[in-house]
């Protein structure tokens, strides 16, 4: 009996589609040179692009989203690149801390190894 209900949980976990979303939740968020930065943000990618940037109070986390904690990281745009806002192509860095060493990289919504 019980493998019967191994097997039936592992074909089971194995029906959830994920959503194609990923989410960074409770970074400190840079999202331009000069912006002022949210202590504890959610930034929502979807299909390469940001879809929802802001505070972690009112930015809504999606639900089957795959989540980046980024509690005590830094987001920031790639140096150079355009700001994090909805609509842009998803690239960042994420770091440790502000000025830290970067930790991921992201290009058009996928990290990169």
């Amino acid at each position: 009996m019980k493998h019967i209900l191994l097997i039936a949980f592992i074909l089971l976990s194995d029906c959830s589609s994920p959503s194609g979303v990923q989410v960074i939740v409770g970074a400190k968020l840079i999202a331009a040179r000069g912006s002022v930065p949210i202590d504890y943000s959610v930034v929502v990618i979807e299909g390469g692009k940001f879809k929802a940037v802001g505070p972690q109070a009112t930015t809504p986390v999606p639900k089957g989203s795959e989540i980046t904690r980024g509690i005590g990281m830094t987001v920031a745009p790639l140096p150079g690149g355009d700001p994090i806002e909805p609509g842009r192509a998803a690239n960042l860095v994420l770091k440790e801390t502000e000025l830290g060493p970067v930790v991921r990289i992201m290009r058009d919504g996928h990290w990169l190894p």
